[in-house]
């Protein structure tokens, strides 16, 4: 399957906080917002 790109702006300190909650979980900044994604549309855990 195609990846596709998308592009989003968020201010500066939503980033740093997206930033250190991942690194904690030690995940990838795709990983985290794909499984968000999928928890929304899929109720995916």
């Amino acid at each position: 399957m195609a990846e596709k790109t998308i592009t989003v702006r968020i201010d500066d300190d939503l980033h740093k906080a997206i930033k250190v909650n991942i690194a904690k979980r030690g995940i990838s900044l795709k990983d985290y917002i794909v499984g968000l994604i999928k928890k929304d549309l899929y109720g995916v855990k």
